[in-house]
């Protein structure tokens, strides 16, 4: 179905004789011997190598998912009875305690990114000492295969720089080289910034090819473009002031125009809101980045496992609603955190933060904020699965039942132990009438459904590409920067340019001035970024930009201070580089 979609299940073959190096020493050989001596035969060992890292960093999504969003105020794991406790490692994401360095979950993303460098960094090595005229690639193509990796290591980069800030600078598969002690030890995040500047702006812009057409990524779904190597300094430069302590405000404002200026190529945001994340989703023109997923390949994303994002992103119960039965049943990981506490009546809570359902009530008619169903075997309406029972569609007027048949569910925007007595809003179990994570059953919190899951049977189910990066991220970034330097009209004008999609009327009432009667300050950006990208692994970047993520939410009280805005490195890590230093805030070893 989707041309890229085979070169990475070759680049998946590839793999099949590279392991993954260390990724605190740096320094494992990666390629056996016959391999490194006689791999590079064809044009399509070639990209073969040069993609696989590419289906590493691809798997890697579900890591940094569970960083940036069971961190943050909008996403939460809760206890259903027995299930989702796993040692109290959720509640430890949730109340931002991460002090356990013997626990190394907090180093998925440091472990993850650094596999992913490593394989860069080996291919990288392998085609400097190649000659593309025995492969038939010209100089341009091998060079924007060089970029090709490059880019992918400057993502990796600024995915470690984001999380850990104090990071291992390594650009070589060289084993001398990287055991060298200058070599393993961390630079200083304005070197890590001026590098993923320099690799991005010097290299890939200058490399990479341009978007191909107006109809989508298409065949270039899957690899780097200039505007997604673009895309990435945007990444960089919004952060940049919490990141390396200099705003780059301007320099983010103008290297959006660029994109949306066409210069490297045609974008534009789509008609519906759905249209990013749908199953043919390579040919629409708002994807700048997107990695190929496939039912017959691979779908980290949607897949039904402890790797998968979305995949665990349902209630219990919904399968035959949605006719997804042949892919087994539900294991709901990520629910909406809740707006209702549990009191009989119940009330709202009043925390700024989170209240998901509120924040999406708060403009009336908004074509997101409706029940998820399936109105074809490709076609869909809503986003989310809303308050009430989840129907049975092999049992005439039948609904979905708890795992043990016990009750019938009822989803509701709260948490607590509701088991039969959810419809009538009673906690059946008065030891766990309190609102918090550990008392959850499987009636607790709503659902995003960002992805669709069509029919098992249809020839449509889990066809959507993984959407990393799309133009509606620019324009919110563009107008983030304009709005901090003072431009707050200019800024709302961005913005409603992309939310008037989402409303069946787009009034006065909802847009922001001068178009309309709403005024947008840094609180109000906030929401809307929640709005427009909730579940789409970003929250906790989000609110550390803010400097909201120390806030009270639901269920966790404010950070002392702001360390854990970092993550540490665990006592392992620690004990395998005697160069690695400890973040700040956290538990070191005996040196």
């Amino acid at each position: 179905m989707k041309i890229t979609k085979y070169i990475i299940g070759l680049g998946i073959m590839a793999g099949t004789v590279i392991s993954l190096p260390s990724c605190t020493e740096l320094s494992e050989t990666v390629y056996d011997q016959v391999m490194s001596q006689n791999y590079y035969n064809t044009k399509q060992d070639v990209i073969n190598a040069v993609f696989r890292p590419f289906e590493h960093i691809y798997e890697s999504i579900v890591r940094r998912h569970e960083h940036e969003e069971l961190t943050g105020d909008q996403l939460i794991t809760p206890t259903r009875g027995t299930w989702w406790y796993d040692g109290g490692k959720w509640e430890k994401y949730h109340y931002h305690q991460y002090d356990d360095i013997n626990q190394e979950d907090w180093t998925n993303e440091w472990e993850g990114m650094y596999g992913g460098i490593g394989q860069c960094n080996l291919v990288l090595d392998d085609l400097s000492q190649l000659n593309p005229s025995k492969f038939n690639l010209s100089d341009s193509e091998f060079d924007s295969f060089k970029a090709q990796l490059r880019c992918m290591r400057a993502y990796c980069y600024l995915r470690l720089l984001n999380s850990y800030r104090n990071c291992i600078l390594t650009t070589t598969s060289d084993q001398a080289v990287n055991e060298q002690p200058e070599n393993r030890k961390q630079v200083s995040p304005q070197v890590m910034f001026d590098f993923i500047e320099s690799e991005l702006r010097d290299v890939c812009l200058v490399a990479l090819p341009s978007k191909i057409g107006q109809s989508g990524n298409g065949g270039q779904q899957g690899q780097f473009t200039k505007a997604g190597a673009a895309a990435l300094l945007v990444r960089l430069y919004l952060n940049a002031e919490k990141w390396i302590g200099q705003p780059k405000w301007q320099e983010c404002i103008d290297m959006c125009e660029r994109i949306t200026g066409g210069e490297f190529g045609y974008y534009a945001i789509a008609d519906n809101w759905y249209e990013p994340f749908d199953w043919n989703n390579e040919m629409c023109n708002e994807v700048i980045l997107g990695f190929p997923g496939s039912y017959g390949l691979t779908s980290w994303h949607l897949k039904n496992d402890k790797r998968t994002v979305y995949g665990r992103a349902l209630p219990y119960g919904c399968e035959k609603y949605l006719k997804i039965e042949g892919d087994g049943s539900r294991n709901p990981k990520y629910a909406l955190s809740p707006s209702y506490n549990n009191q009989q009546p119940r009330a709202l809570f009043d925390y700024e933060l989170g209240m998901v359902t509120q924040k999406f009530a708060k403009y009336a008619g908004d074509k997101r904020y409706k029940q998820y169903v399936n109105t074809s075997n490709n076609t869909r309406e809503g986003m989310f699965f809303m308050e009430g029972k989840i129907a049975n569609s092999s049992i005439s007027g039948g609904y979905a039942k708890n795992p043990d048949n016990q009750y019938v569910l009822y989803l509701l925007d709260q948490v607590g132990r509701f088991e039969g007595n959810a419809e009538s809003g009673y906690i059946a179990n008065p030891n766990y009438q309190e609102s918090k994570l550990g008392n959850g059953d499987f009636n607790s919190g709503l659902y995003c459904v960002k992805y669709p899951f069509y029919p098992f049977d249809g020839g449509y189910f889990i066809e959507s590409d993984y959407t990393e990066i799309r133009l509606a991220e620019i324009i919110y970034s563009q107008a983030e920067c304009l709005l901090r330097l003072g431009q707050a009209g200019e800024a709302g004008k961005l913005l409603n340019s992309v939310r008037k999609r989402n409303y069946e009327n787009f009034t006065a009432d909802i847009a922001y001035q001068p178009e309309g009667n709403v005024v947008l300050d840094l609180k109000e950006m906030l929401d809307e970024w929640g709005r427009e990208f909730l579940a789409e692994s970003r929250r906790r970047t989000d609110l550390i930009r803010f400097g909201r993520f120390q806030d009270a939410w639901w269920d966790k009280k404010r950070d002392a201070d702001t360390h854990y805005e970092l993550f540490p490195f665990s006592q392992t890590q620690l004990e395998q580089n005697e160069y690695l230093k400890q973040n700040p805030g956290y538990p070191d070893i005996a040196r």
